[in-house]
C-alpha cells in the first residue's frame, strides 16, 4: 500500500513538472516570436519613419546582438566557448554560418522591409522552409512527399497572391520587395543548416553569438554604416534597443528556452504566430491590408502546419530563429 501511495505521488509530482515544463515553454516561444515580430516593426518605423539606413541598421544590430548573446553563452557554457576556437573546421562554418546566414537573411530582410513592410517581409521570409524542402529531396533522390508537395504549392500560391494580387501582368508590391524577401528566405535557409552538426557540441546560443558576430564584422565591409548619418532621439532610441536587444537577443533566448522545454517541432509551430503579429504591428504602423493579401500571407504561413503532418517520418530539419532578429 505503501508503495503503491509513493509511486502516485511520484507520478503526480512527475505530472505536475511536465505540466509547468510545457507551460513556460508555450509561453516562452510564443513571447520570443512576438518579439521577434516586435523588433521587424521596430525597424520598419526606424527605417520609414526616422530615415535610418537598413544598411546601417542591419550591421549594428548584428554586432551588437552577437556580442550580448556571446556573453550570456560564455556564461552557461564556457567550456563550449573555449572550445569552439579549436577546430578549423568549424570556425570555418561557424564565418559561413555568419555571413551567409545572419548577413544574408537580416540584410535583405532589412531591405524587403524598406521596400515594403515589416509584415510582407517576415511572410516572404517564411518560404525558407520550402527551399529546404526542395534541398533535401534533391539530397535524398526523391519525390516530394503529399504534405511536401502541398506546402510547396501553399508557398508558390501565397507569393504569387501577395505579389501580384492575382495579376501576373503587374506586381502589387515593389519588385526590389519581392528579391530581396525571397533572399532574406536564402539566409534562413544558410541560417537553419548550416549550424547543424555544431550547436550540439557548443550550444545553440554560444554558435548563434559568435556567428552574429562574424556576420556583423563581414556586414562592416559590406554596407559601411560609417557612411550613413543617423539623429537618435528618445523614441528612436526605444526602437532601436526593440530591433537589436528585445527581438533579437531576448527573443531568441526565449525561442531557445522554448525549444528546451517542448522541442523544435512545437516551438516551430508557436512561432509561426510571427508573421501574423508582424501583420498586426505593421498595420498598427499604417500599413494597409487587402483581402487577397491575407489569404496570400495566410497559404504561406500553412505551409509550416502542413509541413508538421508526419505521414511517416519528415526529415526536414528547420528551426527558424528567427530572427530574429
Amino acid at each position: 500500500m505503501r508503495n503503491r501511495q509513493q509511486l502516485h505521488v511520484q507520478e503526480q509530482l512527475a505530472h505536475r513538472i511536465v505540466r509547468r515544463t510545457t507551460i513556460r515553454g508555450t509561453v516562452t516561444t510564443a513571447l520570443g516570436a512576438i518579439l521577434w515580430a516586435f523588433s521587424s516593426a521596430c525597424g520598419q518605423y526606424l527605417m520609414q519613419k526616422r530615415g535610418f539606413a537598413p544598411q546601417w541598421l542591419a550591421s549594428t544590430r548584428i554586432l551588437l546582438a552577437g556580442v550580448l548573446l556571446t556573453a550570456i553563452g560564455i556564461i552557461q557554457n564556457r567550456a563550449g566557448f573555449k572550445n569552439i576556437f579549436k577546430s578549423a573546421k568549424d570556425i570555418l562554418t561557424l564565418v559561413l554560418y555568419g555571413v551567409l546566414g545572419f548577413m544574408l537573411a537580416q540584410y535583405s530582410f532589412l531591405m524587403a522591409i524598406e521596400a515594403s513592410n515589416s509584415a510582407t517581409a517576415t511572410v516572404l521570409q517564411y518560404t525558407a522552409p520550402i527551399f529546404i524542402v526542395a534541398i533535401v529531396c534533391i539530397k535524398s533522390h526523391r519525390a516530394p512527399r503529399w504534405t511536401e508537395a502541398l506546402a510547396i504549392v501553399l508557398a508558390v500560391t501565397g507569393v504569387f497572391l501577395l505579389s501580384t494580387h492575382g495579376n501576373p501582368s503587374s506586381l502589387a508590391i515593389k519588385k526590389e520587395a519581392l528579391i530581396w524577401g525571397l533572399l532574406a528566405a536564402v539566409g534562413m535557409v544558410f541560417f537553419s543548416l548550416l549550424p547543424a552538426k555544431i550547436i550540439p557540441k557548443y550550444g545553440s546560443i554560444t554558435v548563434t553569438g559568435i556567428g552574429m558576430i562574424f556576420g556583423g564584422i563581414a556586414m562592416l565591409f559590406v554596407a559601411r554604416p560609417w557612411n550613413y548619418s543617423v539623429h537618435f532621439d528618445f523614441l528612436s532610441v526605444l526602437a532601436y534597443i526593440g530591433l537589436a536587444v528585445m527581438g533579437t537577443t531576448i527573443g531568441y533566448t526565449l525561442y531557445m528556452q522554448g525549444v528546451s522545454d517542448i522541442g523544435s517541432a512545437k516551438a516551430s509551430l508557436i512561432a509561426s504566430i510571427e508573421p501574423v503579429t508582424s501583420t498586426l504591428f505593421a498595420a498598427a504602423l499604417g500599413t494597409m491590408f487587402g483581402v487577397i493579401d491575407i489569404i496570400g500571407m495566410a497559404c504561406i504561413v500553412a505551409t509550416i502546419f502542413v509541413l508538421s503532418i508526419p505521414p511517416k517520418k519528415l526529415h526536414i530539419s528547420f528551426h527558424p530563429v528567427h530572427k530574429k532578429k
